[in-house]
């Protein structure tokens, strides 16, 4: 038996947004769907206009930039395939797998595949996370066979109705509306495209809009300049917009960014491009100044092969390289770190819980 939930956990491997955004057909045709995931957001900063954005966008990613809503928060891209083969994935994606073993096992017995065969890649613009209300945006996958999951959402609408989720198919879209009452629609803009959206627009009106491409994402100067940084064939890619919930806790610590954005890449190591957008040039060299002083200490130096913090103009610009080994140890000292907080029953005492 499969929650409607489940169904949409596998669609977007596991990564827990019931909903996706779309992609035009004329794009798909021209790229043979190779395109992986694209994205841009509200990472508009405050006080950005949008203005026509300079032309030249021309990387896999850019035709679905204009697919994703223009007042995302925060938008992330996967790049699934390449993060596949990459001997990283295959020491640590059993453990990854055993997460959502169940959900997987369950989801083969009712639609009888396994949608992780035919991931390729992902992007999602949303609002509303870290703490935001409700979540709130779009989602592009590419990969899923639109036959074997058309069916599949069908078969799994009995089962979704004993759970309290109401899931309909109106010809190529699903229609979702949880018991809590939030919605979600998608559908499929070619044979291997899946998209849709969650939350206020997660209606059939709202997907086939958000299938016109009329969020125009590249309208956005700021936005493309930021993008352009981006080496967005790596694992992982995002961009966050400074007043995101997500990085409330910066500015506590006195840290007051416009946008954070980046990637990090999977293969044998582990190696990671991160800016951070301050209001001026002169924040941006402080930051420097501060984090240099604490990436000097000999204990922080020897967990990775290379640690770099310079200044880039308004940015600050984190560079980090991890072989496999220090990676390894780094995850057990934060593991065991994490067990340590956990096993002393501080907060787990003071809440009363189990």
């Amino acid at each position: 038996m499969v929650h409607t939930r489940t169904v949409l956990l596998a669609a977007v491997v596991a990564l827990g947004l019931g909903g996706a955004a779309c992609k035009k057909g004329d794009d798909a045709k021209k790229t043979d769907d190779k395109t992986a995931p694209g994205g841009g957001s509200a990472v508009v900063v405050a006080g950005d206009k949008p203005t026509v954005a300079p032309s030249g966008m021309t990387d896999a990613n850019a035709s679905d930039l204009a697919l994703l809503p223009v007042d995302s928060e925060m938008v992330i891209g996967l790049n699934f395939a390449q993060l596949q083969t990459s001997a990283l994935w295959k020491q640590f994606s059993p453990k990854l797998m055993e997460k959502i073993g169940s959900n997987l096992a369950d989801f083969k017995a009712l639609c009888g595949f396994d949608p992780m065969d035919s991931f390729k890649s992902m992007a999602m613009g949303m609002k509303n996370l870290g703490g935001g209300g409700t979540p709130d945006g779009a989602i592009v996958v590419h990969g899923p066979d639109k036959a074997k999951m058309m069916a599949c959402f069908d078969k799994s609408k009995a089962d979704a109705a004993k759970k309290g989720t109401e899931m309909s198919v109106d010809g190529d879209v699903v229609l979702v509306k949880n018991k809590d009452g939030t919605t979600a629609a998608f559908t499929f803009v070619n044979d291997s495209t899946m998209v849709g959206v969650i939350g206020a627009k997660g209606t059939r009106d709202g997907v086939m809009e958000a299938a016109k491409g009329a969020s125009a994402l590249k309208s956005s100067a700021t936005f493309v300049d930021m993008y352009s940084k981006i080496n967005t064939s790596d694992s992982l890619w995002m961009l966050i917009n400074g007043n995101s919930p997500a990085l409330a806790k910066a500015g506590a610590m006195g840290v007051k960014p416009k946008a954070v954005f980046g990637s990090l890449n999977v293969t044998d190591g582990l190696t990671m491009d991160v800016r951070i957008r301050m209001g001026t040039p002169d924040e941006a060299k402080s930051f420097v100044s501060m984090a240099q002083g604490q990436i000097g200490n000999p204990q922080v130096k020897q967990m990775f092969d290379a640690l770099d913090v310079t200044n880039d103009a308004n940015d600050a610009r984190i560079s980090v390289k991890m072989s496999a080994a220090k990676l390894q140890a780094l995850v057990g000292m934060v593991g065991g770190m994490m067990g340590g907080m956990i096993g002393g029953g501080g907060a787990g005492g003071s809440m009363g819980g189990p």
